[in-house]
C-alpha cells in the first residue's frame, strides 16, 4: 500500500526566519521518509499567497530526497537552500554511498544523472567515472539506472520505478486546488482535523480498508486553520470526499498540534493500523 500526504503551502506559515522554515521541511522531509510515503502534494491554501514559501517546500522536499553525490551537479548555489548544510540526512535506500566502481555487482541500481556526450549517453552515479548507458535516457534529470555488467567494462540502463522493489523515495507534486486533488484521488483518503471523530471510532473499517487499497492519501491542515476552513474557501465540505475526517489527537493538552507533529503521529498510528496483526 502506497501512503501519500497533502500539506498546505501555509505549512510554514508559524515559522519566523529562514532557517526555521528549512528546519521544519526537513523533520517534515524525516517523516515522510520513515514512512516510505510515496507522494507528497503540496496544495494551495486560499487564505493569502504562500508562493514564496510553496517555492522553498517543493526545493528543500526534493533537495533532501536527492542523493548527496547528485546534489552539486542539480542544485547550483541559491539563497533558498543556505541552510541545507545543517539539516540531517534521510538515510534512505536510494541515497547510496559512495563505492570503489570495482565493488559494483550486475543488477545494483543507484540514481544517477545522464548526459549527452557525442551521441553517447553517460551517467553520474557518485563513482567517479561516468558510465556508458545502453539505450537512451533523459538527460540533465534525476533518474534511476541498473547495471548490467561489471569492472572494469561497467554498463548500465535506465528503468521505471515501477521495476524498483524497496522504498525509492517521494515524488512532490503542487497542485492549485485541494479539492481537485481530491476528486482525483482513487484510493482511500483520510482528513485530519481537531474537529473530526476519535480514530478509535472507526479503527476496525479503517484498518480493513488500509490493508485493501492500493494507496491511501492523508490530508494535513494549515498551522493557522483546519481543513474546514480551508475547503470552505473552495466552496466544499470535507464530507463531501471522506468519510475518515479524523481527530488524531483526542483530549490534546496543547491548544495546537505543530504540522511536523501531526504528520509524524499520524503516520505513525496508520502505519502501525497497517502493519499490526
Amino acid at each position: 500500500m502506497d501512503f501519500w500526504v497533502a500539506i498546505p503551502d501555509s505549512a510554514l506559515a508559524d515559522e519566523q526566519t529562514k532557517r526555521d522554515r528549512s528546519v521544519k521541511i526537513a523533520q517534515l522531509a524525516r517523516a515522510f521518509s520513515i514512512f516510505r510515503v510515496n507522494k507528497v502534494f503540496i496544495y494551495r491554501d486560499r487564505e493569502h499567497d504562500y508562493n514564496a514559501d510553496r517555492r522553498l517546500l517543493k526545493l528543500l522536499l526534493e533537495f533532501l530526497d536527492t542523493p548527496q553525490y547528485l546534489r552539486r551537479r542539480l542544485y547550483p548555489r541559491r539563497e533558498e537552500l543556505q541552510f541545507a548544510g545543517l539539516l540531517h540526512p534521510l538515510k534512505v535506500p536510494h541515497h547510496k554511498p559512495a563505492v570503489d566502481p570495482s565493488k559494483i555487482k550486475v543488477g545494483e541500481i543507484r540514481q544517477a544523472v545522464v548526459a549527452k556526450v557525442k551521441g553517447q549517453y553517460f551517467a553520474d552515479a557518485g563513482l567517479n567515472a561516468l558510465i556508458p548507458v545502453e539505450g537512451s535516457a533523459p538527460t540533465g534529470k534525476r533518474i534511476t539506472i541498473r547495471f548490467v555488467s561489471e569492472y572494469p567494462k561497467l554498463r548500465c540502463k535506465a528503468i521505471s520505478n515501477e521495476e524498483i522493489k524497496e522504498y525509492w523515495g517521494y515524488e512532490v507534486k503542487e497542485v492549485q486546488s485541494l479539492a481537485d486533488l481530491l476528486n482525483s484521488i482513487k484510493g482511500s483518503i483520510i482528513m485530519t482535523s481537531k474537529e473530526g471523530e476519535p480514530l478509535g471510532a472507526v479503527e476496525q473499517e479503517l484498518t480493513r480498508e488500509l490493508r485493501s487499497t492500493p494507496s491511501t492519501l492523508v490530508v494535513f491542515g494549515s498551522p493557522n486553520r483546519g481543513l474546514r476552513s480551508i475547503l470552505k474557501d473552495e466552496g466544499k465540505h470535507p464530507r463531501e470526499f471522506t468519510k475518515y475526517f479524523l481527530n488524531f489527537f483526542p483530549k490534546q493538552a496543547t491548544a495546537t498540534v505543530r504540522l511536523e507533529e501531526a504528520v509524524i503521529c499520524c503516520l505513525s498510528l496508520l502505519n502501525y493500523l497497517f502493519t499490526n496483526n
